[in-house]
């Protein structure tokens, strides 16, 4: 999730958060801005063209154009700032940035929830009330299924990681098995 945002994007990330915040269309932003990074997973041809730099920038820059057409101005400024300081590789990390800092705005908390079977819908929608009711912030899951945890959960958010699973708890218990000192006269 967040740990492995380049620094750089997070600068043009907040610059550009503080100009929807100055404008009041922090929400408007986050959409178009999540819309075009996935649209560049389907367009992947857009996408090679803009991050080739034997490309022209005014060539990058009418793809944008075109591209963003539709969507909020200030998106397509921060787009186009990118392209022109040939720095079009950090939009994943932008957008991600970006995200993070609508959700907060907005009073999200977006969990990343790992567990060793998937969860019923009714298990994540109790999972998210237990969370906002112990937040504060309307939590927003992405559930996930690693069977090597063997039960219970891994949350992640903002940078927080709550690993109650039972691997954790066996390497836990392994580990103090072999550190623990033995009492002076014991056999084994």
């Amino acid at each position: 999730m967040a740990e492995q945002i380049d620094a750089g994007a997070r600068v043009y990330a907040s610059a550009l958060y503080g100009a929807a915040v100055d404008a009041k269309r922090v929400a408007e932003v986050d959409h178009d801005l999540t819309a075009f990074v996935a649209s560049l997973q389907e367009q992947r041809d857009v996408l090679q063209a803009l991050l080739n730099p034997q490309l022209p920038g005014e060539a990058k820059r009418r793809i944008v154009s075109q591209v963003l057409k539709e969507a909020d101005p200030l998106v397509r400024n921060a787009v186009m700032v990118l392209v022109d300081n040939g720095r079009f590789s950090f939009i994943a990390d932008l957008q991600v940035a970006y995200a993070e800092l609508a959700a907060v705005e907005e009073q999200i908390l977006d969990v990343e929830v790992t567990s060793a079977v998937a969860l019923a819908p009714a298990q994540v929608e109790d999972l998210e009330r237990r969370i906002s009711d112990a937040t504060g912030l309307t939590a927003r899951l992405d559930a996930t299924v690693d069977p090597s945890i063997i039960g219970g959960l891994v949350l992640r958010a903002r940078g927080v990681l709550l690993d109650a699973s039972v691997r954790r708890e066996l390497n836990d218990l392994r580990r103090t098995l072999t550190t623990t000192p033995l009492p002076l006269g014991s056999e084994a």
